[in-house]
């Protein structure tokens, strides 16, 4: 085999360069293919080419390179132009295949042709050989463009059908009179078929709910009669299980197959449908529930009134249009509005201030009534707004005065009996007077120094005025001793803890004084009297009193001894502090003589 393969310059010798055109050439004469070469290159081509002259020899030129056109003898010894035909065809491209011959009879050409040859030429007409390339490579190249174009077009269309087939929403193409040609995956789980035969068996009736088939009907006489029927739309449909879904339907004209036809899309809605009707029904429910509250429920947004229940409009005597149509200011009693204006403010700020409290309106006939607002912080038609709640609450308010006016009265009575029995007490011992109401003082002031509440202070205070009442009991001539007592006359001075608490226990106090009056010598360690209480078995008002008892008694004048002084006192309750009195009330005890500079009056 003899081989060549490069480019030849124009044999004209103009410097251009001509169209490369790779040959492959199947002829066993070196000198023809030389011929061939050079009528391609006087036809405008610059052959890249390569002479073969076996079977072998073409398998390898067709597997190393890419031709443009094969040329090729007839008749070889080794080899033929029909087997180098099915050569080049088995390589599954279409490269133009001109034989070119010294001998060839027409009829044989004419076969040759038939079997996939584009063309033929004599070798003694050589000089139609560039025409025969170059219509044979345009013709080609129309071939493979087509081929290529049809190959693209085939690919759309499997993509098309493959997104149809994989789509998320059901999909259905029907001809112009409504007869289902496809339907995807998708379309059949919605409708829970097994197979688009089921689908199309099972009758329009059986698939629709009553008037989504009436619908249905309107809208194909529409498209009958040329009228415009919206492409969207939304149908209900009956499941192959008897279950009803709602579909959202987009339908437009479809190409398919070559003809014009009708694609539906399908997106199943049913999820929405019943969360909008959950929010009618809940809406409703709302609307019912508001109006026919019996608290006035307003809606405010800066300084006006945006929604106002019946209810608001009945308690205020203000119709609703009349209510919304204006700011709620004048509804407010001038003496509350500064502190309404201020709260409403912060709070649409998002400040932290009482959710609920109470002022007065005035109503439309001048009236003016107590409420109290339940208010929070809501988003009303997308901007901060507040939602109200108004309890009218004047009978509560009356009723509230009413009650404070008759404690005040009772409290008031109270303390005039306590004070009148405090001075019965004192009466019987002159030499004391004042040491009741100074351990009262003293015990409300350790109190406050403790941190206790105002009703505990009270409490105490009232304890400890009347903590001796039971010396009622004692004669006074005892009471009055100046000398030491005898060990019969104390026993007799122990039992006025118990005579107070049996001449007080009867009385409703609000507190229980008559046992504070019982405890009030009673000690932390158990020592005391009349029961040996200890620890925290003994109330904490009557630890108290006990300490302020001490203080109050050592430091003032008795009969039986001149003052033993503050400082005494404030020993005695230092080294029994945790074993006759409590630590707490002692060290508060102490800080007020120590740090305040406490002092008797």
């Amino acid at each position: 085999m003899t081989m060549l393969y490069g480019r030849l310059a124009h044999p004209e010798g103009d410097g251009k360069m001509s169209a490369l055109l790779r040959v492959l050439i199947v002829d066993d004469s070196e000198d023809d293919a030389r011929l061939i070469i050079r009528k391609l290159s006087s036809g405008g081509y610059n052959p890249a080419w390569e002479r073969v002259d076996s079977s072998e020899a073409m398998k390898s030129a067709l597997k190393r390179e890419d031709w443009d056109i094969i040329l090729c003898d007839y008749k070889m010894p080794n080899f033929n132009a029909s087997a180098a035909l099915k050569l080049a065809q088995s390589k599954k491209t279409d490269i133009p295949f001109i034989i070119v011959s010294g001998a060839i009879g027409e009829d044989t050409a004419v076969a040759s042709m038939k079997s996939g040859a584009y063309d033929y030429v004599m070798k003694d007409k050589l000089a139609k050989l560039a025409v025969a390339v170059d219509r044979a490579i345009r013709e080609a190249k129309v071939r493979r463009d087509k081929k290529h174009t049809e190959e693209m077009l085939k690919m759309s269309r499997e993509n098309f059908r493959h997104s149809l087939d994989d789509s998320p929403l059901g999909v259905r193409i029907v001809t112009s009179t409504g007869e289902l040609i496809y339907a995807n995956r998708e379309m059949l789980n919605i409708y829970g078929y097994d197979s688009i035969e089921e689908m199309k068996s099972t009758p329009r009736e059986k698939r629709y709910t009553p008037e989504s088939c009436t619908e249905h009907e309107v809208r194909k006489a529409k498209r009958r009669r040329g009228e415009r029927v919206p492409s969207n739309y939304e149908i209900s449909i009956i499941c192959k299980d008897g279950t009803i879904r709602n579909l959202e339907v987009f339908r437009k004209q479809v190409l398919w197959n070559g003809e014009i036809q009708f694609q539906a899309l399908y997106n199943d809605i049913t999820k929405r449908k019943q969360a909008e009707k959950n929010l009618r029904d809940s809406e409703e429910r709302y609307r019912i529930v508001v109006e026919h509250a019996h608290e006035s429920i307003i809606i405010t947004q800066h300084s006006s009134i945006v929604f106002a229940n019946s209810a608001a409009a009945e308690n205020t005597g203000y119709t609703v249009g009349a209510l919304t149509s204006g700011g709620f200011k004048k509804l407010i009693h001038p003496d509350d509005i500064d502190m309404v204006i201020d709260y409403h403010k912060r709070r649409l700020n998002g400040e932290k201030v009482p959710s609920i409290y109470s002022f007065r309106i005035i109503c439309r006939d001048k009236t003016v009534k107590w409420v109290e607002l339940n208010a929070t912080l809501i988003q009303w038609e997308k901007k901060p707004a507040i939602l109200n709640f108004l309890k009218d609450i004047t009978e509560r308010k009356l009723l509230d005065e009413e009650r404070s006016e008759s404690f005040k009265r009772t409290r008031e009575t109270l303390d005039a009996t306590v004070n009148s029995i405090a001075m019965i007490v004192e009466t019987r011992d002159p030499y004391t007077t004042g040491h009741q109401l100074r351990v009262s003082h003293l015990a409300r002031d350790i109190a406050s120094e403790m941190g206790l509440t105002l009703d505990q202070k009270e409490f105490i205070g009232t304890a400890a005025i009347i903590h001796d009442i039971g010396k009622l009991s004692i004669p006074s001539e005892i009471l009055s001793k100046p000398t030491k007592l005898t060990t019969l006359e104390f026993e007799l001075i122990k039992t006025h803890s118990q005579s107070g608490y049996n001449i007080l226990k009867d009385i409703n106090f609000p507190w229980p004084v008559a046992t504070v009056i019982l405890q009030h010598h009673e000690r932390m360690n158990g020592s005391g009297y009349p029961r040996k209480l200890a620890g925290n078995d003994i109330l904490l008002e009557a630890r108290i009193v006990a300490v302020a008892d001490v203080v109050e008694a050592i430091s003032s004048h008795r009969p039986y001894r001149p003052t033993l002084g503050i400082n005494f006192a404030l020993d005695e309750i230092t080294r029994n502090r945790c074993v006759l009195y409590d630590a707490n009330v002692v060290d508060a005890c102490l800080r007020l003589f120590l740090n305040k500079h406490y002092t008797f009056n």
